[in-house]
Parts: C-alpha cells; sequence; structure tokens
C-alpha cells in the first residue's frame, strides 16, 4: 500500500469531505493550506453537474478557502464532455437534461445544445429544473435509440438538517422506467474518470490519492483504478456502510482534520 508521504497528487471530493452545505468541517481549511505550504498538488473533484467550476470557486471563497483558479476545480461535466467529444466528435449535438449552467458549459465547449438537429445522444445531470417537458423530450429520443448518457451516478444529493434532492441516477431511473433503456453513467467511479483525472494531473494513478465520504463513488474510483482510497467519516459514509461492503479504504479517518494530524 502507498505510503501517505509518497502521495504525489490529493483530489478532494468537496460536499461532505471539506464542507456540508455552508459548513466547513473542522481542518479543511487547514489541510489545504498544509498542502500549500509543502507544494503538495491537489484537486477539487465533485459529481455534482449542476454547477460551474466558477461557482465552486465562488463558494471556496466565501467560505474562507482563499481564492482558486477554475482550473482546480474538476466535475463530472468535464468527464462526460471529454467522452462525448472523443466519441461523437468535437460539435457533437446533445440533449441535455440539465441546469442553465450544464447547458451554458457544454455550449462553450463547442457542442450544439440547441436541440434542432437529432442529438448524438441525450445527456442527464444533476437537474434542480428538471420537468415534465425535458422529461417527454428525452423519452422521445430514447425510445428512437438516441445514445443515453448520465454525468453520474448519485441517488441523491444531502442537504444540512439531514434532507436530500433526487440527484442524476434518480432522473435516469425516471425515464429508465418510461423506456426501459439504461444510461451509460460517467463521473466517479468510472472508469472514464480515473483516466481523465491521470490525463489531467500528469500523475502516475498510484500516486493519486483520493479522498471522500462516499463509499460507492469516491472509494469505488479509486480502488477499482489502482489509486490511494482515503476515507472520511464526515459525510455520507459510516464504518457500518464500510463492514458491509466489499469496498475497503486504504486509510479512514473521521474527517480531513485527523489526515492532517497523519502528515504532519
Amino acid at each position: 500500500m502507498t505510503q501517505l508521504t509518497d502521495i504525489g497528487c490529493y483530489i478532494l471530493d468537496m460536499d461532505g469531505t471539506i464542507y456540508l452545505g455552508e459548513q466547513v468541517i473542522p481542518g479543511a481549511r487547514e489541510l489545504l493550506a498544509h498542502f500549500d505550504a509543502t507544494g503538495t498538488p491537489y484537486y477539487f473533484f465533485t459529481n455534482n453537474s449542476s454547477k460551474s467550476p466558477e461557482d465552486y470557486v465562488e463558494k471556496l471563497a466565501r467560505l474562507g478557502f482563499g481564492s482558486y483558479d477554475i482550473s482546480r476545480i474538476i466535475t463530472s461535466a468535464h468527464v462526460s464532455m471529454q467522452y462525448i467529444r472523443r466519441t461523437y466528435g468535437e460539435s457533437a449535438a446533445i440533449y441535455a437534461v440539465g441546469t442553465p449552467s450544464l447547458l451554458s458549459q457544454l455550449n462553450e465547449a463547442g457542442f450544439d445544445v440547441s436541440d434542432s438537429r437529432t442529438p448524438d445522444c441525450v445527456l442527464v445531470g444533476f437537474d434542480t429544473t428538471y420537468d415534465f417537458k425535458k422529461a417527454s423530450r428525452a423519452v422521445d429520443l430514447l425510445r428512437a435509440g438516441v445514445p443515453f448518457l448520465a454525468t453520474n451516478v448519485d441517488a441523491v444529493c444531502p442537504l444540512e438538517g439531514g434532507r436530500v434532492l433526487p440527484d442524476c441516477a434518480s432522473i435516469c431511473a425516471m425515464l429508465t422506467h418510461a423506456t426501459g433503456r439504461r444510461p451509460k453513467f460517467l463521473g466517479k467511479p468510472f472508469p472514464e474518470t480515473a483516466a481523465y483525472i491521470v490525463e489531467y494531473t500528469g500523475i502516475p494513478a498510484e500516486k493519486i490519492a483520493v479522498v471522500g465520504d462516499r463509499l460507492y463513488t469516491d472509494m469505488r474510483v479509486a480502488v477499482d483504478n489502482g489509486m490511494v482510497a482515503i476515507g472520511v467519516l464526515s459525510g455520507e459514509m459510516t464504518r457500518a456502510d464500510i463492514e458491509a461492503s466489499e469496498i475497503r479504504p486504504h486509510y479512514l479517518f473521521d474527517s480531513v482534520k485527523e489526515l492532517l494530524d497523519a502528515l504532519r
């Protein structure tokens, strides 16, 4: 197992790992300051495709983490766009079930999201603006055989106070029930994401650590793809979940504060 001192880059999940909603998890600011002081490369990766990198940069600044360039923020939308570009071409037509932010990112990347021609694929994201009109159009296209993609496999998005919102996989479940079609999921934990991270950082997989609070996304993408899995119990994952799962983090901490203590 790779020692913590040998890790060359950290990929940090966001919600549940360094903050919960609008609350900073103790030790998170100090951990990032430690990385900065030691020259340790790190990036943020979220499966949430409903917001842009600029939105996350603004939130990090608002929560007191400092000023970051958008190049530090990676989302499942980036992985999805790379997959679409390599599969369907630079100017592929996409019917996107997503927020205005996702559509704007797709448009800025050169894709056709106008729905003026038969799309090369249907792409479903975490869409907080989802409505029956979008559902009906997606169902028509999927029944006609258009390829079905999804930015992330998360069933719900956690909120403060134990509440949740239906996330991408829940929207996809409705479309699957109506069409019999199942999507190709992208984002964490799938191999397209691991390949994207390695290519983006330029660091070998075995030198990359994924720090996160979810077994089936954060920990699985690391374990399944030769990376170091560092679990934290500050979000969704519990010790009971780990005991009941075949996915085992290589390292487990109560929070990033304990990770920082171990690094020091």
